[in-house]
């Protein structure tokens, strides 16, 4: 049986971690994912917001075909199913940034499912990581702190611009491997011309799900590293 190298001895004895990712990439496209409002980086606060991305009464969304496109697209590329129907579900939450008061998302019937990817480790080997699904949702808009000493304020030209979360199998074993899907997922990405990968500028961010458990052992109870 092969040794499992990514094993941490602790004082209570071995343990072993179990990660599974959630990649948030922006899809390349002119217009939002329910509005033609315009998606470029940098544009002046609130300069690129429809009355849809503000939740005006009465607004109804249309989705943007490109958009779906992309997503179609991106799917092919991580070897998965893309799905002949799939439906948007409202995922309701308040927060400042979001003003309809709830997300447009995919869960239950997203547009691709399965799907997988093999990395390349700096030891030379290989690792199969199995990719869940990606759903297409709205983005939120943008919290600023560093305004006013006493006021937040809020930028919504990022509300409403589309985004796919890409959702791995919790089959990673080390930050090694976390490492290796996600440049790997981001050159996909790129070369695909699905999403531009710009980190710097929030186009691609991820959520690391993160547990341990002895080795053998069913999965623990996961806690969600959130990175924005």
């Amino acid at each position: 049986m092969t040794e499992n190298k990514n094993i941490i001895q602790g004082k209570t004895g071995p343990w072993e971690l179990v990660i599974g990712l959630e990649v948030h990439a922006q899809v390349i496209s002119k217009a939002k994912l329910f509005s033609g409002a315009a998606t470029e980086f940098g544009a002046d606060a609130n300069a690129q917001v429809s009355f849809v991305d503000a939740a005006m009464p009465g607004m109804l969304p249309v989705i943007n075909r490109v958009c779906v496109e992309q997503a179609i697209k991106t799917g092919l590329g991580i070897n998965a199913t893309v799905n002949t129907l799939s439906v948007f579900d409202r995922k309701n939450y308040f927060y400042a940034d979001l003003p309809q008061g709830y997300q447009i998302s995919q869960f239950t019937q997203p547009i691709v499912t399965g799907g997988h990817m093999t990395v390349d480790l700096a030891d030379g080997s290989e690792k199969y990581i199995g990719i869940t699904r990606l759903h297409l949702e709205q983005d939120a808009g943008k919290s600023m702190h560093d305004q006013d000493p006493r006021l937040s304020y809020i930028d919504l030209n990022r509300s409403g611009i589309a985004l796919m979360e890409i959702v791995s199998e919790p089959d990673i074993r080390s930050s090694e491997e976390a490492a290796a899907y996600l440049k790997k997922l981001r050159a996909i990405l790129r070369y695909l011309e699905t999403c531009d990968g710009n980190m710097e500028e929030g186009s691609m961010r991820c959520d690391a799900n993160v547990s341990v458990r002895r080795p053998g052992e069913p999965f623990g109870t996961r806690c969600e590293i959130k990175k924005r």
